[in-house]
């Protein structure tokens, strides 16, 4: 019975060293943004605050300006909208498209 006592504590301290990785994998891909591609020209308001440095007032302002002006024709014509600027639109090339 000592012997597969023994044996049991020495699998357990053999196992963690692999589980504390693994929970620290978890953890990174928690922490990893969750969103694709996002159209700017079909997106509503809550899918575009998702993307950062857009909040509610600024996904609101988006769609707003959509509706009111028709479809996006580029990315860059972000920069007519309220508060959407050259340099937040750099910072969202790579994540919103037509």
């Amino acid at each position: 019975m000592r012997l597969l006592q023994k044996l049991l504590f020495i699998s357990i301290l053999c196992l963690l060293p692999t589980t504390a990785a693994f929970s620290q994998v978890v953890d990174v891909v928690k922490e990893m943004p969750k969103y694709d591609v996002v159209s700017i020209n079909d997106a509503n308001a809550s899918m575009l605050a998702k993307l950062p440095g857009i909040g509610k007032k600024k996904a609101q302002a988006i769609v707003d300006y959509r509706e009111a002006n028709g479809e996006f024709t580029e990315v860059n014509d972000l920069a007519k909208v309220k508060g959407v600027g050259k340099k937040l639109i750099t910072k969202l090339k790579d994540k919103i498209t037509l």
